[in-house]
């Protein structure tokens, strides 16, 4: 799924099982069908669309607001703008300084939070019920009339830069973030969230200004609201409360081309002198959420690496004990994706563990699952599904999720049944076509003179020194 922001943990045990109740028809495991609670799609004067959905089970509110902005919209240099952008929200708006913010929505036992991914600018905010006005004028602010101090700016962008730096020392995170550039070059897609250390430093405040202005903006926007509420007069609400933010006016934009095919095997080495353990990842091109193969994929994927009793595991993990931990998944946008391996083994073992990874690609490509793997996967991910709605902001973030990528309103009711329809033609198939071995690129973080002797005749091979 898009890295777009994830949804808080459930916090409350009563909730989670009040709200399993309301999704699921019967408790049966399996393909049991999910009804949503009903809701409203309502699109304010200003260009805002509006979600609402009352479940009173709790006497809890969810307000969460998704813009159609993220790192994908950094301009050239200034990689880590949304970023940014989204850090400093919740640091001063309206009449209140940042301490007053944290103040005032800890008083009411309430969280606000803002944050940023590669399409998505995201504002929660969850509260109960008797302190709504109080949450909704703090969501409201950080929304529409954020300050942006400067001495706010300054530390937050003291603390991104920190937080690039101390990135370096995990070998796992060094490996996910230098795959982007790798696998996607000078894509908007390209770099992660939080930028480069240049390109953060190289911020002035009144860019994120600009950003913050063109766009985030009514007309480029989507706001939810999930709880204890009464949709007409919560609409109204709403309206009164977000009517003068004014729309950017901005044309859509052509938004970015699709990821080119990777085009045959590269290596790339990230030199780490001093680890025991290597980081592995093997990636290539993908396909967007909204394309017609998102069923098939997913159950192809749970097969290969993407469950715990997956083939990757069972092989790599459990029979030949190379790793802790195996992992395939795809990474789904807009407008395109990605499809990765994520491991690590130790040092010696650093062949080996491809090589056997790859392996069991090529045999599950070639062969197909067996009717046994085919039916477990299918029942996992009926079964799990469930399980993925339910919290109020789980709720809100699916039901902007869908509009977001441009999904069926049906997507919820129908996804066990269109699962259980998938078949072995299905998957057969679309492990043939997104499923790539010999067009990888091959990514380690290790000691650069032992993986160099390692990954001898794998591909074309370069060497990458830590910045």
């Amino acid at each position: 799924m898009s890295p777009a922001a994830a949804p808080r943990a459930a916090r409350s045990v009563p909730a989670a099982i009040c709200l399993i109740a309301t999704l699921m028809a019967s408790p049966s495991a399996g393909a049991t069908p999910v009804r949503l609670p009903p809701y409203t799609k309502t699109r304010l004067p200003n260009g805002l669309t509006v979600f609402v959905m009352p479940t009173r089970r709790l006497p809890l509110i969810e307000l969460r607001m998704v813009a159609k902005t993220g790192s994908a919209d950094d301009p050239p240099g200034k990689e880590g703008l949304a970023g940014l952008t989204a850090d400093l929200l919740t640091q001063g708006a309206g009449r209140r300084s940042a301490q007053e913010i944290a103040e005032d929505i800890a008083f009411v036992g309430g969280s606000l939070e803002s944050s940023a991914g590669s399409e998505q600018l995201v504002v929660t905010c969850e509260v109960l019920k008797k302190d709504l006005a109080t949450g909704l004028e703090l969501f409201r602010d950080v929304i529409v009339s954020p300050t942006f101090p400067d001495s706010e700016f300054a530390r937050k962008k003291d603390e991104t830069m920190g937080a690039i730096e101390a990135q370096k020392d995990d070998p796992a995170t060094v490996a996910d973030v230098e795959l982007l550039p790798f696998l996607m070059g000078s894509h908007p897609l390209g770099h992660p969230p939080i930028g480069w250390r240049k390109s953060v430093e190289s911020i002035a405040r009144d860019e994120v200004v600009a950003f913050h202005r063109d766009h985030v903006a009514p007309d480029n926007a989507l706001l939810a609201v999930v709880g204890d509420v009464d949709a007409k007069s919560i609409l109204a609400t709403l309206e009164k409360a977000f009517g003068a933010w004014k729309p950017s006016g901005r044309t859509a934009g052509a938004g970015y081309p699709p990821l080119e095919k990777t085009g045959g095997r590269r290596v790339l080495i990230v030199s780490k002198p001093e680890v025991t353990q290597t980081q592995i990842r093997l990636a290539c091109a993908a396909v967007p959420r909204n394309h017609p193969d998102f069923y098939p994929i997913t159950v192809a994927n749970n097969i290969l690496g993407g469950g715990f009793t997956s083939r990757l595991v069972n092989e790599i993990r459990v029979s030949q004990g190379l790793t802790y931990g195996i992992h395939s998944g795809f990474d789904m946008y807009r407008g395109t994706g990605t499809f990765a391996v994520t491991t690590f083994t130790r040092n010696p073992t650093l062949r080996k563990c491809i090589d056997e990874t790859l392996k069991v690609m090529k045999q599950l490509v070639s062969q197909g699952p067996s009717d046994e793997e085919l039916i477990k996967a299918k029942r996992y991910l009926t079964g799990q599904f469930p399980l993925s709605l339910q919290a109020p902001d789980a709720l809100a973030a699916r039901l902007l999720d869908i509009e977001f990528y441009g999904l069926e309103p049906s997507y919820v009711e129908t996804f066990s049944a269109k699962i259980d329809a998938v078949t072995m033609d299905d998957v057969r198939r679309v492990l043939r076509t997104h499923f790539c071995v010999d067009d990888l690129r091959l990514l380690v973080v290790s000691k650069p003179d032992l993986a160099k002797a390692a990954l001898k005749g794998l591909g074309p091979l370069e060497v990458k020194e830590m910045e």
